[in-house]
């Protein structure tokens, strides 16, 4: 693994050690007694936008691993990012974390086999790229849900040290993920950067934007169809459109090493949240 790839393993296993140590059973309380806001959110992340990406790609002239990359975008929900501008907007929080904590135990399976059919039908047989499903499981269970995990358990025995390094540990993630990225765009594939160009940049950006926008107004005006409070169709709203595009390009740089499929992900991190959060701004009461 290069350093490039341990950095980003590293940055997400702090970001979800961050959401983790943030977690108290009261704050999730009403989310479970009153569940059709938990459910909504689960099955649009995990089946509509694996489906929404796919029809995309289906309307776009791109190469198979530039497709591919985008519909692993879609395999990645929200985390951290998403439950940030859930905070500063005074969405629902509670919503938003409970997503984050439960679909980081399902991605364990469904990157896996999403990843696998994806890469099948995009790339064929014919094309040597195969996602190692064992490796794939131990590795997103190790930098996502394992520190979730040992967050929960800290701040259970030390909440007020847990709670004092909340706000410092924003920040260094946000470094960490300013760092990441900088590297990927900018950096030379020697380097451990992807080599994407302006040309790709500009051919990927109206797939990746109508897969941001399409995903947060088609999931808003979804759940304010069925009666949802606006505080939580506009959470729902940040959580389906924001993906965890640090996640993706484990997935598609680490597990896959393969540099064209990182590209998407790179384009999808350049505005989505600053696209995500004009929308939240905008639609909140």
């Amino acid at each position: 693994m290069n350093p490039i790839d341990i950095l980003i393993s590293a940055s997400l296993a702090l970001i979800m050690f961050g959401i983790g140590a943030s977690l108290k059973p009261k704050d999730f309380r009403n989310v479970f007694l009153y569940p059709k806001a938990l459910v909504l959110g689960l099955v649009l992340q995990m089946l509509f936008l694996p489906l929404f990406a796919w029809v995309i790609t289906l309307c776009i002239d791109l190469n198979p691993f530039l497709k591919a990359g985008l519909f692993i975008i879609a395999l990645c929900p929200g985390g951290t990012t998403s439950n940030f501008i859930s905070y500063i907007v005074n969405a629902e929080v509670a919503l938003s974390i409970s997503l984050t904590t439960i679909n980081s135990i399902l991605i364990l399976f469904t990157i896996p086999f999403f990843t696998t059919v994806g890469l099948s039908y995009y790339l064929g047989d014919a094309q040597a790229v195969a996602l190692p499903v064992g490796e794939t499981v131990l590795q997103v269970f190790s930098i996502t849900l394992l520190p979730a995990i040992l967050g929960v358990i800290f701040n259970s025995f030390f909440p007020e040290t847990s709670m004092r390094f909340q706000k410092p540990l924003k920040y260094i993630n946000m470094l960490l993920l300013g760092l990441v990225f900088s590297i990927k765009i900018f950096a030379g594939e020697a380097q451990g950067g992807s080599g994407i160009t302006m040309q790709e940049i500009f051919a990927i950006l109206p797939a990746a934007l109508v897969l941001n926008i399409g995903s947060i107004l088609i999931s808003y005006f979804l759940s304010k169809m069925i009666g949802l409070l606006n505080r939580q169709a506009v959470t729902i709203g940040i959580e389906v459109g924001l993906q965890n595009t640090t996640l993706a390009l484990l997935v598609t740089g680490t597990l896959l090493a393969n540099n064209e499929m990182t590209k998407p992900a790179l384009v999808f991190s350049i505005f989505t949240f600053f696209s995500t959060f004009a929308f939240a701004w905008l639609a909140k009461d």
